[in-house]
């Protein structure tokens, strides 16, 4: 039977009265404050045309088409979800080649791929698997040893043991130089090896030679080796940086919106909640992730902002244009160079924005090696 229990706005006898004289079935019959009480759908319809009722709960199947009519949405999704996971689970969505041998691996590629191993194919059966293996070892049975088709979730993962081939042809050091990437006034230099061609204080220009792999004795380079050494100058930068009077910044509206997706291989399937809006700021955090699954379930808290408007003054805009100029040199530089000195050379105000050029001298290493081969560099001091 279909069944609902009601609570009825009404705590007098004129309800218990309507009940009796109209052989209203019920059960369960509680007051306080209002009535409470189980009866069938069909009285619930005769009690509600004259007295104020809700339902509380549902019985029989009214509350099954009720459970799925409320969650149809999050019913569908997840059907979905799966069906599109029982295809996924069975596609290939990546072939790495574990292996630093160009040829190999492009050898695999193409072997692979005549075997339907590729991305968006089909899996293999484990008997496939075997066979394909056997089939390209016996293929390239001068380039591998031995050969692994491992599946890795969505990926399939080849392990290889290539052919060992001795080479009997020793390396050999390269003769380097280090030259100036850039220019700039010498403030110091450390020579590990090699020899010193300029000098603290000396201006350089780009490409100009700083520490020579050649040695020399008598004027004559007597060897030739791989230079190193640091040299640190002083080099200069222009920064030119806009700066409006009406800025926008984003400000939080105290809601937020929680997005649950699965994540396989990348790709993302929403299960519940999604809300697709720029101003937001999003943190995920892992619900459910096994090594027996395909897929890992995130849940996503998306805070929602908003753009708001405000003007700052031409003293605001002055501090906030030399800030970002700093900036924008400082991203360039390492852990070990920075800033020496900045001078405001232009500023120009009009009734929208403020521009600003400001000069930089910067500590900077400017030193890079190259072959001396490759740069025919003849030159160098003597030992």
């Amino acid at each position: 039977m279909n069944k609902v229990k009601i609570i009825v706005y009404e705590n007098g006898s004129n309800f218990i009265n309507y009940l009796i004289n109209n052989n209203i079935y019920y059960y369960d019959l509680e007051c306080k404050d209002n009535y409470t009480l189980t009866v069938s759908l069909d009285n619930y319809k005769k009690i509600k045309r004259r007295f104020k009722t809700s339902i509380i709960r549902y019985y029989g199947k009214v509350g099954i088409v009720y459970f799925f009519d409320f969650h149809k949405y999050m019913i569908v999704s997840i059907i979905l979800s799966l069906f599109v996971l029982y295809l996924l689970s069975n596609t290939i969505f990546n072939v790495e080649i574990i292996s630093d041998n160009k040829e190999i691996c492009n050898t695999l590629t193409n072997d692979l791929k005549d075997f339907g191993i590729y991305k968006y194919k089909r899996k293999k059966s484990f008997e496939e698997l075997v066979d394909i293996k056997n089939k390209i070892l016996e293929k390239n049975k001068d380039l591998l040893e031995w050969i692994e088709i491992i599946e890795s979730g969505s990926t399939y993962k080849v392990e290889i043991t290539p052919k060992i081939i001795i080479n009997k042809n020793k390396s050999k050091l390269k003769e380097s130089s280090i030259y100036a990437k850039k220019s700039g006034l010498i403030k110091r230099i450390i020579v590990y090896k090699g020899s010193k061609i300029k000098e603290k204080n000396d201006y350089v220009k780009k490409g100009d030679l700083l520490i020579s792999g050649n040695i020399l004795k008598d004027d004559k380079v007597v060897l030739k080796i791989k230079s190193s050494g640091i040299v640190y100058a002083e080099v200069w930068y222009l920064a030119k940086v806009n700066i409006p009077f009406e800025m926008t910044k984003k400000e939080y509206t105290g809601k937020s919106i929680n997005h649950y997706y699965l994540d396989i291989n990348g790709f993302k399937f929403t299960i519940i909640g999604k809300y697709d809006n720029k101003n937001t700021v999003n943190e995920k955090k892992l619900i459910i992730k096994k090594p027996y699954l395909l897929f890992d379930i995130y849940k996503e808290n998306k805070k929602i902002y908003k753009d708001k408007t405000y003007k700052i003054s031409q003293t605001e805009a002055y501090e906030i244009a030399i800030k970002e100029a700093e900036l924008k040199i400082k991203e360039k530089l390492k852990d070990d160079e920075y800033i020496i000195s900045k001078n405001v050379l232009k500023k120009e105000v009009n009734s929208s924005k403020m521009y600003i050029e400001v000069f930089f001298k910067v500590y900077e290493n400017i030193g890079y090696t190259s072959n001396i081969d490759k740069i025919g560099e003849n030159n160098a001091r003597s030992n």
